[in-house]
């Protein structure tokens, strides 16, 4: 045989013994895009937050909020989360708004979405959770559009078309604990 009857041989038989998809199925592409927690600021203000920095979503009566004095406004007190003391944030304050209690006054049973920065965490009142979406990286702007806004100095990015604006988590935690003593 000639080394180039050979060569086609083999490579011949080597597709033939490679490893195949017995059902001819392609192998799914692995999905790149961000999840984020979706959930309602100011009453209509779409936001979000990666979910990665999420340790837990639950949902506290107001009578398990022990309130602290002489803190800032925007921490409403602590929680017994899992044994360890949880401080709470009126993340509507926080970022300039008006207080969650004054969008819903109604609401007696909050919900608190406790994030973590590295060793540190806070739980941010809110009024509702909404659901968690995917999204391409490539999609998140920049939050050039905040620069004058009260909420500029908390925006990692925004989703285009009133989408919603991503939180820096960092910056949320940092500024929540400057308060308590």
């Amino acid at each position: 045989m000639t080394s180039t009857a050979v060569n086609s041989l083999q490579s011949t038989s080597q597709t033939a013994i490679a490893p195949s998809d017995p059902l001819g199925l392609t192998p799914i592409p692995e999905d790149t895009r961000q999840r984020f927690l979706r959930f309602q600021l100011s009453g209509e203000n779409e936001t979000l937050l990666p979910l990665e920095v999420i340790a837990e979503v639950l949902q506290l009566e107001a009578v398990e909020i022990l309130p602290i004095p002489e803190v800032p406004n925007y921490l409403l007190g602590v929680c017994n989360w899992r044994g360890e003391i949880l401080w709470l944030t009126d993340l509507n304050i926080l970022v300039g708004s008006l207080p969650l209690w004054q969008w819903a006054p109604s609401l007696e049973n909050p919900m608190v979405i406790v994030v973590e920065s590295g060793d540190r965490k806070v739980g941010l009142v809110v009024e509702q959770v909404d659901d968690v979406e995917r999204v391409a990286p490539e999609t998140l702007h920049l939050p050039t559009e905040f620069d004058s806004s009260p909420i500029a100095p908390f925006v990692m990015g925004y989703l285009p078309n009133h989408s919603g604006v991503v939180l820096d988590v960092d910056v949320v935690v940092e500024r929540s604990l400057q308060g308590p003593p």
